[in-house]
Formats: C-alpha cells, sequence, structure tokens
C-alpha cells in the first residue's frame, strides 16, 4: 500500500522537485542578477521581494545607503538623479518599493532598515489614494509580502504564491512553447515585459527610451489611438475614507520611525489620471502622523486631468512630472 501510495505521488513530487530545483521565479536561491542580460520578459516579477535582493546583494558588495524612496510602482519615476537635487551633498539613495505597496508593506521595510542597523537619513514616501484602501494580506505572488520583512508570512506561504503560478496550464504552456504563450503571459500578469533600463545599485527602473521618444516627438508617442483610450472621465468624489482605525495605527508608526530616528521626510500624493482624489479626512489623519508641512497632496493637481503627463492606462507619471512635482514639494511649505 505504502510503495503503491508513493507510485501515485511520484508525478506530483517530480513537479514539486522541477520547481524547487529550476527556480524559475528565482524566489528561493541568491542570484547576482535578478536578470539575464538580454532578456525581454520577466517571470513573476515580486517588486517587493526584487528590492530587498537588489539591497542585500548591494549591501553585501559593500555599498552603504541612507536615503530612501518607498511606495508602489507609482514611485518609480521620482528618480535618484532629481531627488539628489533636494538632499544633503552625498546622500546615498535606494528605491524600496513594492508593486501595488501596503501601509503594512512600507511599515515592515522600515522596520526590516531599523533590524539590519541602517540609518535613515532621508526618505521619500508616495502614497497613492489607492494605497489607503489595500488589503496587505494579498496572497497574489506579484503582491504578496516577503517573509524576509514580514513576520506573519512564512517561507512557505510566499512560496506557494508562486508555486500556484508555476502549475497553471498557461505556465506550463508558456515552458514549452514561449513565443506562442508570451502575449497570455503578460495579459495575465505573470510576467512583465522588461521596457525599462534597470540600474541595480540604486534598484531604479526608469523607462529610459520612452522619456527620449516623448522628449524628441511627444505626438510620436502620445497617439490619437493612446489619448483616445485614455480619456478623461471625472471620478466620483470619494464617498468615505480609506484610512481605517488599523490603517492610521500603522501610519502612526512609520511616522514614530521617521520621527525618533531623525529622518527628514516626504510625503506625496500624486495625480492620477481618472482616479479619486484623496478624501479630506484622509488628508487630515496623514497631516496628524507626519505634519502638513511634509505631506504634499497632488491629487488634485492639473496633472490629473491630463493624459500626456502618464506612461501608460495605469496612470504612472512620467519622470519630468514627477521631477516637477519633487521640486515644488521640496520648494513650498517646508
Amino acid at each position: 500500500f505504502i510503495l503503491r501510495s508513493l507510485l501515485a505521488l511520484l508525478p506530483v513530487i517530480i513537479f514539486i522537485g522541477t520547481y524547487a530545483v529550476l527556480d524559475p521565479f528565482k524566489v528561493i536561491y541568491r542570484y547576482d542578477e535578478p536578470s539575464a542580460p538580454g532578456d525581454t520578459v520577466a517571470l513573476g516579477h515580486n517588486a517587493g521581494f526584487a528590492s530587498i535582493k537588489c539591497l542585500e546583494r548591494n549591501l553585501k558588495a559593500g555599498r552603504t545607503y541612507d536615503s530612501f524612496i518607498l511606495g508602489s510602482s507609482m514611485s518609480q519615476a521620482y528618480t535618484a538623479r532629481d531627488w539628489s537635487e533636494h538632499l544633503p551633498a552625498g546622500a546615498s539613495i535606494f528605491h524600496l518599493d513594492a508593486s501595488e505597496e501596503t501601509l503594512q508593506g512600507m511599515l515592515d521595510k522600515l522596520r526590516y532598515l531599523h533590524d539590519h542597523g541602517i540609518k535613515v537619513s532621508n526618505a521619500l514616501i508616495i502614497i497613492e489614494e489607492a494605497m489607503l484602501h489595500r488589503d496587505p494580506n494579498d496572497t497574489n505572488f506579484l503582491f504578496v509580502r516577503p517573509s524576509s520583512t514580514t513576520p506573519d508570512v512564512n517561507w512557505g506561504q510566499f512560496q506557494l504564491a508562486f508555486f500556484e503560478v508555476y502549475k497553471n496550464p498557461t505556465f506550463i504552456g508558456y515552458s514549452i512553447a514561449p513565443e506562442r504563450f508570451r502575449s497570455t503571459m503578460l495579459k495575465k500578469r505573470m510576467a512583465t515585459a522588461m521596457l525599462e533600463t534597470h540600474t541595480d545599485s540604486t534598484n531604479e527602473n526608469i523607462f529610459t527610451s520612452l522619456d527620449s521618444l516623448i522628449a524628441a516627438d511627444p505626438d510620436a508617442y502620445f497617439t490619437a489611438k493612446r489619448l483616445q483610450s485614455n480619456y478623461y472621465c471625472p471620478p466620483p468624489s470619494p464617498e468615505c475614507p480609506g484610512i481605517t482605525p488599523e490603517r492610521e495605527r500603522i501610519i502612526e508608526q512609520i511616522a514614530a520611525i521617521m520621527h525618533d530616528g531623525g529622518t527628514d521626510y516626504c510625503v506625496i500624493v500624486p495625480p492620477r489620471f481618472n482616479r479619486q482624489q484623496l478624501h479630506p479626512c484622509d488628508l487630515a489623519v496623514l497631516h496628524t502622523h507626519f505634519g502638513a508641512q511634509r505631506v504634499h497632496d497632488y491629487s488634485h493637481h492639473p496633472y490629473s486631468t491630463d493624459p500626456r503627463a502618464y506612461y501608460d492606462w495605469a496612470a504612472h507619471l512620467t519622470t519630468s512630472r514627477c521631477a516637477a512635482l519633487l521640486h515644488d514639494a521640496y520648494t513650498t511649505g517646508r
């Protein structure tokens, strides 16, 4: 009976074994580089996990950091170069972001830095309105918080999120016929097209080619078809605040870490095309804990109605717009 059971389970054991050996999502073993040169697709890119691993690689290489940009993918276009113009000379900057970051995820990362003896002298905190509504316990492989920074997520739970993708028929098809299943993988967000330039020393993903195209010929990028898909439809006013008592406690803890560590920080609420603006009650909570002079609410900014201010329908501001917001935040009200 035992032998028959083992034989029946053999295909499952082999399948799990191939996941452990191949590590297709690069979430089991350590790697010197996150992807091979020339890669056009990143499989199962959990940006929160990738950020921590990138930081660990750089620390191991002897680099040190004292300034951090925290937020979701909305924070990526706030570049180290642009932010450095508003910081003391010699500041060493690192992006510590995560896809669809949550307040809890941000707190986890700050605690990770504290636990590893990394002093945060400067912090740029990007909090879009949607972040205030997100569930920190999302188990989707793109958004699950890494076990290395999250006490309530163990290694097995983290790996299970990726194994669920590994056994998906679409992924299996992609493993056999990559070109045939590539578009489906991208549509289902099982893979990410690597259109940006990654700088490992700062963990920046910058759309260099798109920035060049937009600067040289904006109309070549913002075509009529693209603008039509991004037509403006005023979003409804937020009916209720996103900050619950539990989320306010998290904000309070984030602010306490900033205050106790003597961190010079700036909080930006970015505009997002066709998205809700920040609820007045949420803004009041941010003011209470971070200080009104350090919180800059741009959710009502004219960029929120301009489709040319964004790279895509997901409302990622272009680098030049982010630089303008940074300049405004650091030259007014501080």
